[in-house]
């Protein structure tokens, strides 16, 4: 709890330091409570990426193989209008793919 202008000024100075340093505390306790979300997403995340190491499974691989099929569908359907802009896509994900194999 933060201390007012007031109160601060009635105390003495030491009292004043250890009124500060309090506040200082409960700031960083504040502040390691707001990370906790964050933490848990990243146990996760390192959970998952362990899964997949240990799995064999690529998933930048398999997102390639996603985007190269949804763009070689959508060619044939005819939902891309340049046609040079798919092919450019398809040839970098190509790239892509050779990279990480």
């Amino acid at each position: 709890m933060a201390y007012r202008k007031k109160t601060l000024r009635i105390m003495s100075p030491t009292a004043r330091k250890v009124a500060r340093l309090i506040g200082e505390q409960e700031s960083i306790a504040k502040r390691l409570k707001n990370l906790i979300p964050d933490i848990q997403r990243l146990d996760l995340n390192t959970e998952a990426l362990e899964i997949a190491k240990t799995s064999g499974l690529d998933l930048s691989d398999n997102d390639a193989w996603g985007l190269q099929s949804a763009l070689i569908h959508g060619q044939q359907d005819g939902y891309f209008d340049d046609e040079g802009w798919t092919e450019a896509m398809l040839q970098r994900i190509h790239k892509f793919r050779e990279r990480f194999s």
